[in-house]
């Protein structure tokens, strides 16, 4: 079992199935059987008249290869799995989930805030192409994973606190870090 499986795919599958926790009904309609090796969505729920395809990324190293994999998910067009031969149904969003490793640097604590700090970074610096990017393409979520707990947010509002956030552009790294945390202090992990 890969970490990405283990630490950002598991959890959110136990999150979307828990009706208390995610508040939907969700069913798992695909998930590969080999981590490593498959080349479909990294998980596939669905409920009435809606699916969810989901490109998780656990994050280790450098954050641009895996925010390249989540931005080339949805444009490689892969195949859903569904009974007829279309290749998406006309009910499929995407969902990008994110978990991070553990640092190591001392206090023990998850380095959320640095992935909060650079996807902000990177979607403040063209808000206009990640808005035509999630409306055409139909990227809805963000699921973020800390210490096996899921937070949901909508792609538009993150959107939305990326323009307030690209003013601090020319602060320092750590304190663009705590204005990022700052900023996603409201997502509730449960």
């Amino acid at each position: 079992m890969t970490k990405e499986e283990r630490f950002v795919v598991n959890p959110l599958q136990k999150f979307l199935l828990d009706t208390h926790r995610s508040g939907a009904g969700w069913r798992i309609k695909h998930r590969p059987r080999h981590g490593t090796s498959s080349t479909g969505w990294d998980l596939q729920v669905e409920r009435k008249n809606q699916v969810l395809l989901i490109e998780a990324k656990y994050i280790t190293g450098p954050f641009a290869a895996a925010l390249a994999g989540l931005v080339i998910a949805p444009l490689t067009n892969k195949r859903e799995k569904m009974k007829s031969h279309k290749k998406k149904s006309w009910s499929a969003v995407v969902a990008w989930a994110l978990g991070c490793g553990y640092n190591r640097g001392g206090r023990g604590k998850y380095k959320m805030a640095g992935i909060y700090q650079i996807l902000l970074d990177c979607l403040a610096r063209n808000i206009e192409f990640w808005r035509c990017y999630s409306r055409v393409l139909k990227v809805k979520y963000i699921f973020f994973m800390d210490q096996r707990k899921v937070a949901k947010i909508r792609f538009d509002k993150i959107l939305t606190l990326a323009e307030r956030f690209a003013p601090a552009s020319d602060l320092s790294l750590s304190r663009r870090r705590e204005y990022a945390e700052e900023l996603l202090s409201f997502l509730v992990f449960k």
